[in-house]
């Protein structure tokens, strides 16, 4: 829904959207745009198939449309849906990441994605195992520095990657 607040003793509704899931984090991202972070659900049964990434597009709050989504169906939990200091994003560097964990072919996943909003479609620049980090459900965050990633654990590690080629670069214990 967008709505107009500008008399909080009465709100307006200007529009409604209707897309497939719902998004639990909400960020603006640049002028027009509106970063989801949420869930991918079945129309008719509701039932959630997993993550998603939508970009919204906010310029006409009487027409909102959803612009682009990327489902990430292997993942099904991220702390990034319920706190926002789980998600490192920088609109200016059109940059942004969480760890988020699931299940492929049976077995367990959890790893720290990077993406970036390129021609209105998201590109995922770096994805990071952080499976084994010492039995942590939620153990990593992200940040960067120009071209470099750093990945910082729970443990007290830190690793940087190379955002352009993925290639881990350092490792500190």
């Amino acid at each position: 829904f967008a709505v107009d607040l500008k008399d909080p003793k009465n709100p307006k509704i200007l529009s409604e959207l209707k897309v497939s899931g719902f998004s639990e984090y909400l960020h603006f991202y640049g002028e027009n745009r509106l970063l989801g972070i949420g869930m991918e659900a079945d129309e008719k049964t509701g039932r959630t198939e997993g993550m998603k990434l939508s970009m919204f597009d906010i310029s006409d709050p009487a027409d909102v449309k959803e612009i682009a989504k990327l489902p990430l169906s292997k993942y099904d939990h991220s702390e990034a849906l319920y706190n926002h200091r789980a998600v490192m994003i920088s609109v200016t560097a059109n940059l942004f990441g969480l760890e988020a964990q699931g299940y492929e072919n049976g077995n367990f996943k959890k790893d720290y994605l990077v993406f970036s909003y390129e021609n209105d479609e998201f590109v995922q620049k770096l994805k990071v195992e952080t499976n084994n980090r010492y039995g942590e459900i939620y153990s990593s965050r992200g940040t960067f520095i120009g071209d470099v990633f750093y990945l910082l654990t729970r443990d007290g590690s830190v690793k940087s990657y190379d955002l352009d080629t993925g290639k881990e670069l350092e490792s500190l214990q």
